[in-house]
């Protein structure tokens, strides 16, 4: 009985030996520069191709040909913009 409890109090005087907090002391940083910091904005356009086999903006037909949404063609002196399918005339543009 003595031997045991010897045994178990040197035990446990090794185990809290092992378990000790040993505190070491941290660098200090130096402080940081007064600066103030803004996020950067960056403004993009979302631009989303068809998926392969989906039907893309309407397009416009002239002489035979067909143009996508936003080109532009000479007809009859004057310069049109295919918007979705229909020709606009475009009064700002120089006679072609």
């Amino acid at each position: 009985m003595k031997t045991s409890f010897a045994l178990i109090l040197a035990a446990s005087t090794a185990l809290v030996g092992c378990t000790r907090v040993i505190e070491r002391p941290t660098p200090v940083a130096s402080p940081a520069p007064n600066v103030i910091s803004t996020p950067a904005i960056v403004e993009r356009e979302k631009t989303t191709a068809p998926a392969a086999g989906a039907t893309a903006a309407p397009a416009c037909t002239w002489a035979s040909q067909t143009y996508s949404s936003g080109a532009t063609s000479c007809q009859d002196h004057a310069t049109y913009k295919c918007n979705n399918g229909t020709w606009e005339r475009q009064q700002a543009a120089p006679a072609c």
